[in-house]
């Protein structure tokens, strides 16, 4: 029985790094491409991108799941293994495992804990209510009373990254300001806001397999934006911290959970999770760390789950936010760029450079991501 893993998503440049980590221990063939467009275009794309063309049709909304099926059907005697890349994949996936008796392997969540975790709203109130440290949770009516101490924060209940995020130091700032409460949350703004540092965990029915945590170095922009460049680590701080959310989940699967340092009572308060595969996932298995193959090899059981030690890599995204921060701050090029062993670089590591080249070019250079890019 041969095994097939399937990598959805494959245009999002977190999708290029699962990809070229799982290509360094499987055969091509065994990584299938799930596109929801397949011409000839986009077999010459994922050709100059992947070195592949092993291309399966799954379009998006109500033709997933009769896509899904078709696919399944198409490799009656291989072992299929999905790999949770984006959330609403994974929610179309959900339904998909709902309305049939698939035989894809997977390590996920109940479907109620996924989307607790994806709602950053419901998951303060989760935390709250469970004693798990986290911001405190703000409603409308005690905002409205003036029932709470400044400064604050105001969030979108999904999402990542800083779009959308608010700081309110003051009542006056408050009182300029109009908030959705459909679509946003208000909490307390920690004192450290900007010192988040991040768990990622692979698990199984509420216990931790792999871990490791990494700590931010920069992030562009520099104020709550995107990680660009941060160190592994083994915070045992960080895994403490999480194991009463994770079991009290029940979580399986791959996970990322966010924390800040509160100096106030010497705790580490949960931001945030991502309930699949994360940006820096690269990371993942520089470190040693085995997230993505201990999956596997999880879904498989007879397979050794890799634990090492954890050693202290680097990861960095140079193109596009490196390079626009050196060009704000002209520190010396020599030292800036210079290629460092123990760095993996997204989009890089991994891949040859005709391959990465390619991905740059074809995902980068459009209309849409430049105008994203010069907006940040």
């Amino acid at each position: 029985m041969e095994r097939k893993i399937f990598i959805t998503d494959i245009y999002l440049r977190k999708t290029f790094d699962i990809f070229n980590i799982l290509n360094k221990k499987y055969k091509k063939e065994q990584l299938v491409l799930l596109t929801d467009k397949i011409n000839w275009l986009v077999k010459l794309n994922c050709y100059l991108i992947y070195g592949s063309a092993n291309l399966c049709l799954l379009r998006k909304g109500n033709l997933f799941q009769s896509d899904l099926a078709n696919i399944e059907s198409s490799f009656p005697q291989d072992m299929l293994i999905y790999i949770p890349i984006e959330e609403e994949t994974t929610l179309q996936f959900y339904k998909y495992l709902g309305s049939t008796n698939s035989k894809i392997l997977y390590l996920l969540p109940e479907e109620n804990m996924f989307n607790i975790s994806r709602d950053k709203e419901r998951l303060n109130k989760f935390c709250m209510s469970n004693a798990i440290d986290c911001p405190k949770y703000i409603d409308e009516s005690s905002l409205r009373s003036g029932v709470f101490n400044y400064p604050i924060i105001i969030k979108p209940k999904t999402g990542s990254g800083a779009k959308g995020i608010r700081y309110i130091e003051n009542k006056e700032q408050l009182q300029k300001i109009v908030i959705n409460f459909r679509t946003c949350f208000v909490q307390e703004l920690l004192p450290n806001s900007r010192d988040i540092e991040g768990g990622f965990f692979l698990c199984e029915q509420g216990k931790i397999i792999s871990y490791y945590s990494h700590k931010r170095l920069r992030t562009y922009p520099e104020k709550g934006g995107v990680t660009v460049y941060s160190v592994a680590d083994d915070s045992i701080n960080i895994k403490q911290s999480a194991k009463k959310l994770i079991k009290k989940l029940n979580w399986s699967g791959l996970l990322m959970v966010e924390y800040l340092y509160d100096k106030r009572d010497n705790k580490y308060k949960l931001i945030e999770i991502n309930p699949r595969l994360w940006g820096s996932v690269l990371l993942s298995e520089f470190c040693n760390a085995n997230l993505l193959t201990n999956y596997i090899a999880l879904l498989k059981q007879n397979e050794k789950i890799i634990n090492t030690r954890i050693e202290k890599k680097f990861i960095r995204w140079v193109f596009p936010y490196d390079i626009i921060f050196f060009i704000k701050h002209l520190p010396n090029p020599l030292t800036f760029f210079k290629i460092d062993k123990n760095t993996c670089y997204i989009n890089f590591t991994y891949s040859s450079f005709s391959r990465s080249f390619f991905f740059i070019v074809l995902n980068y250079f459009n209309l849409r991501k430049i105008l994203k890019i010069i907006k940040s």
